[in-house]
Parts: C-alpha cells; sequence; structure tokens
C-alpha cells in the first residue's frame, strides 16, 4: 500500500484529524498525553512556544547559531550581529550538527517516551514539523536586508532544514510507522516578488526532493493567504509534497479552485483542511458549518475523485499561543466535523 493511502481518509474511517504542531502548554508530558487523546491516528510531537523562547519555530532551527545573532530591532526575527558572522553562518549552516536539543523541543523528546511507552496504538502516521527555509531565510537580515533574496543563503539555510528534518525521520522510524514531516512556510505566499518567490520555491522544493528521499511522506504548512486573500494552495501543490496544509476558514470557495490543485489530488495528493478557526473563543463555531466549509471548498475539486479520501482536518494554524482551555474545543470541533464528512460520503454511497 502507497504511504498516502495509509494516510488518506478511506483507511481511517473517512476522517483524520492532526494537529498543525505547536501548543500552548509548558508541560510537555501533558501535551503529549493529550495529543493521545485527540490526535490518535496522526499523533504529532507539540511544539511548546509557552514554555520557553527557545521552542518558538524560527528559535528551535537557529538554537546553533544563536551567537552569531541578535533581535532584529522591534519586528520578529534575527539580524546577524558583524560582518564576518554571514561568511561563519553559511559555513556552519553547511557543517553544524543538526538535531534538535532538549532544551527547545522538550515536546519531540516527551513524545519519544510516549511512543517507548506505547502511548500510540492507532497510530498510522506519525507526524513531526519544521520550520520552513524560505520562512526562516525571510526572517534572518544582513545588511538590513532578509537573506531570502540571496540564493546562496537559500541554499545553506535549505540543506541545514533537510538534515533537521531527516533527524526527526531517523529517530521517529524505529516504531515502524510511517512519518510525516510538515515544512511550515507561512512566508511563501507573502514574498512580493515574483522573481524571489521563484527562487525560494526552487529551494522548498529541492528540501521537499530530499526529505521524500528517506521514504517519509512530506507536507507543507502555509497558513497566510495570498495578497488578493485566496489561501496559497495552487502554491503549496507546486513545491512537492505530499500533503498541503492551509487555512480553509477564510476564502473556502477558492480553496480547491485551478488546474493545479485538480492535478494534484488525481496524483493522490492529500489536502489538510485547516478548517477549526484559530480563535481564543470557540463557543459561536459549529461543526455544521465547518462542514459546509468543506463542501464549498472541494466543489473546485474532481468530480472523478473522492475528495473525502484526500482530505485531513486540522485547526487553521498551530495553538501555542492559545489558552490551554481552547486546545480540547479546537480538536472537538476537528474530529466532530470529520466524522460529518465519513458520514456524508457514506450515505452518498448507499
Amino acid at each position: 500500500m502507497h504511504l498516502s493511502e495509509i494516510l488518506s481518509c478511506r483507511a481511517l474511517g473517512d476522517g483524520a484529524v492532526t494537529g498543525v504542531g505547536s501548543l500552548p502548554h509548558t508541560d510537555a508530558g501533558e501535551a503529549v498525553s493529550l495529543v493521545a487523546r485527540v490526535a490518535p491516528e496522526i499523533p504529532f510531537w507539540p511544539q511548546l512556544p509557552q514554555r520557553a523562547v527557545e521552542e518558538r519555530m524560527i528559535e528551535q532551527a537557529l538554537m546553533p547559531f544563536s551567537d552569531l545573532l541578535l533581535p532584529h530591532g522591534s519586528s520578529y526575527g534575527y539580524r546577524i550581529a558583524h560582518p564576518g558572522g554571514y561568511a561563519e553562518l553559511l559555513h556552519r549552516l553547511a557543517t553544524v550538527s543538526a538535531e534538535l536539543l532538549p532544551s527547545a523541543a522538550a515536546g519531540f523528546f516527551a513524545f519519544e517516551a510516549a511512543l517507548a511507552a506505547g502511548a500510540f496504538p492507532r497510530a498510522v502516521a506519525l507526524k513531526g514539523q519544521i520550520t520552513g527555509p524560505v520562512t526562516l531565510a525571510a526572517l534572518l537580515f544582513f545588511a538590513g536586508q532578509p537573506v531570502v533574496y540571496d540564493p546562496t543563503a537559500l541554499e545553506a539555510i535549505g540543506g541545514y532544514i533537510q538534515r533537521l528534518a531527516i533527524w526527526q525521520i531517523e529517530r521517529l522510524v524505529r516504531w515502524r510507522t510511517p512519518v510525516l514531516i510538515v515544512i511550515d512556510e507561512p512566508y511563501l505566499a507573502l514574498l512580493p516578488d515574483r522573481d524571489a518567490t521563484g527562487e525560494a520555491l526552487r529551494a522548498l522544493q529541492s528540501v521537499v526532493r530530499g526529505i521524500q528521499a528517506t521514504g517519509a511522506l512530506v507536507g507543507v504548512h502555509c497558513c497566510a493567504s495570498l495578497p488578493d486573500g485566496a489561501p496559497p494552495v495552487a502554491l503549496l501543490c507546486r513545491t512537492g509534497a505530499d500533503v498541503v496544509s492551509f487555512d480553509a476558514y477564510q476564502q473556502a470557495a477558492l480553496c480547491c479552485a485551478g488546474a493545479e490543485v485538480r492535478a494534484f489530488v488525481r496524483n493522490g495528493g492529500l489536502l489538510a483542511f485547516g478548517l477549526v478557526p484559530t480563535l481564543h473563543d470557540l463557543a459561536d463555531v459549529r461543526s455544521a458549518d465547518l462542514l459546509t466549509n468543506w463542501i464549498i471548498a472541494t466543489a473546485g475539486g474532481n468530480e472523478e475523485v473522492d475528495m473525502a479520501r484526500h482530505t485531513l482536518v486540522t485547526a487553521t494554524c498551530g495553538l501555542g499561543l492559545m489558552p490551554v482551555s481552547m486546545v480540547q474545543p479546537s480538536f472537538r470541533l476537528a474530529r466532530e466535523v470529520a466524522g460529518l464528512i465519513g458520514r456524508m460520503r457514506g450515505s452518498q454511497e448507499m
């Protein structure tokens, strides 16, 4: 069976739910225990940005280079501290040992401990995640400019991110369960210059191919919108990933429109619909309305393809900055809408 079939909703009763990556907990063990309850089919190791600054996705990746960097003024991101630091950074990106550290990724090591204890007996895939090369390069500055416009820097960052993803895979495959690595790329949709976006896309495609060469599945997540407000689903489909993950709560009608998305699904690609909004208050959000969004979103898909079989359900974005009290309601809605998708498909087959 192809790995995408294992991950498809056909193998999971027409409803696979997973997390984007981050949770608001400060205790890694508690976070992983929650993952076992709310995402037993595709459990993920949780990033915990409220536990420590080092657990935020950019800082997590930049830990080995923190001595070369300073905060980039009042905006998010980092600048290279001195002129010689740029060459040193490029050298170290190519040579440093790429691995997550317990101080910056407590959720990963708690996830491993839970796997060893048999906490995920229903898992059909194990999900990891990593910040993408485009986003990381867009938030690193030298001489006042983001290094995303430097092909040499993009290549070096891409190589480092690829090695960091493969480190995760090599540790997780010990449990003989397919591994899905999702690359988080919010800045892919935000780059204003078409040529720069093209160069950045090629760098991301290279990372995707390198990770896929291990036998793992690769996803790309982008919760940002294009300048016209549309979700960047077609752009994500061009990355070569097996799974594309996006905000399907806003502009649902534009999600699956277009030949590239139809071709992606027809060729076995999976769509991770971010149907549950990442809000502090979900009291007024109903699973029936989210199902309507999914129906609207998939109306532009392939008539010859059962879209439910190519659907995963997530929140629109990570939950790391939400109150802990909102995590279970978010996953409850995700599982409810996934169940509705399954029942709707079942009734159509009768």
